[in-house]
Formats: C-alpha cells, structure tokens, sequence
C-alpha cells in the first residue's frame, strides 16, 4: 500500500498517512511503526464472548508440539516478508 492522497479512489492506498511526510522531526513513518502481531495473527482461534473459534490454521496439523511450532514460525515469517512489515511483535502491546 502507498501513499496516493485523498482524492485517491483506490481502497488499498493511503489517503493521508505519507510515510515520508515529515511531522516535527520524525517522518510519519517514525511516528507510526506498523507491525504484525504473532499471537492474533497466528495463534488465536477467533473466539470472544459471543461464540467460539472459527479459524483453523493449517500450521495446527503437525503431529508434534515442535513441528506445529516450526510450521507456525515459517508461516509467520513468510507472511512479514510478503506484506513487507518492517516490525513484528509477540502481541498487541
């Protein structure tokens, strides 16, 4: 996704946030580190209060505790790399 202002009609663009726009002395960028979350990404099953999980992970079918923990990593890290993220963190906080 890049920058493309706000007349921009595309969905997938950014229609104010310009990584390279400066904001006092940071650029936007610096201000705003986006990230993947491993853990609601990768480990939660999407339940909440209202019902239970609805997400089943391809990564969850390993026959071992260390294989599901190997095929949950690549997965991981081949999605940050697809999407381009330049952070990741373990949770939202």
């Amino acid at each position: 996704m890049g920058f493309e202002g706000r007349d921009s009609d595309n969905p997938l663009a950014f229609k104010v946030y310009d990584a390279n726009k400066k904001i006092g002395d940071k650029t936007m960028a610096e201000h705003l580190r986006f990230a993947v979350a491993y853990w609601h990404s990768f480990c939660g099953n999407g339940a909440d209060p209202f019902g239970p999980g609805t997400r089943a992970y391809p990564w969850d079918a390993g026959n071992t505790a260390l294989a599901r923990a190997e095929a949950k990593s690549d997965a991981a890290f081949e999605f940050f790399t697809k999407l381009g993220v330049p952070y990741y963190c373990f949770h939202d906080v």
